[in-house]
């Protein structure tokens, strides 16, 4: 059995075409599980020790510097970007200007983002930056961690904030897009195995740098490094 602790960045890819079609392949199993970046370097600062860690690339590098990873065996595999859903019953922003962006968070009902996820974070900087951070929060739905697009799809939010990966990976009638460039923030995500990782959890970590895997993650909105 291979354990993988990885983002939800690439959920979505992962468990329904990528990992069935490597076990397919190898006979080999792979145990996941899906959190923040933030809370499995947390379990892993207590002790966890899984075959594979998939996140942040400087929280994977990290990781190899401090010889929880291999470093020969390190892989960047995505890039994404920072998104916002919302319902096709909802307008969205007149054009795409960070200006009229921040005015439509600032109408709406209730914006949901995480508090946990590199996208939450940046959120949180970013609204701070421009003195915004408390107004939106008056009528925000805070997630610990999970997919915030569920929020909308059960009403509690009009909007929601994540990774556009991981806004896609919930089910439902939503529109998805990506938030004004001048308001975004880029996330680089990679893979590591593990000193003791053995050869299909390795096997793994090139899989996911070949074009199956690559098409499996730009079909969810991510690109190649």
């Amino acid at each position: 059995m291979i354990t993988l602790y990885s983002g939800f960045v690439v959920e979505k890819s992962l468990v329904e075409h990528i990992i069935p079609a490597f076990e397919r392949a190898t006979g080999a199993r792979i145990q996941t599980t899906f959190a923040p970046t933030t809370v499995l370097l947390d379990r892993i600062a207590e002790g966890d020790r899984p075959d594979l860690v998939l996140g942040v690339s400087a929280s994977v590098t990290g990781l190899a510097e401090q010889g929880v990873l291999d470093p020969s065996q390190i892989a960047e595999i995505a890039v994404s970007s920072v998104g916002f859903a919302r319902l096709p019953s909802t307008p969205g922003p007149a054009d795409d200007s960070a200006k009229t962006f921040l005015e439509y968070l600032l109408h709406a009902r209730a914006v949901a983002y995480t508090l946990s996820g590199a996208s939450g974070i940046h959120f949180m900087r970013m609204l701070r930056e421009r003195g915004l951070l408390e107004r939106i929060d008056e009528r925000a739905v805070r997630c610990e961690s999970g997919l915030t697009a569920e929020a909308v799809l059960d009403g509690r939010a009009d909007v929601a904030i994540q990774q556009v990966s991981e806004l896609r990976a919930v089910t439902g009638e939503q529109i998805v897009e990506p938030i004004p460039h001048d308001l975004q923030s880029y996330g680089r995500f990679a893979i590591g195995a593990s000193p003791a990782a053995g050869d299909d959890a390795r096997r793994f970590v090139r899989l996911l740098t070949e074009q199956p895997a690559q098409d499996a993650f730009a079909a969810v909105g991510l690109s190649r490094p």
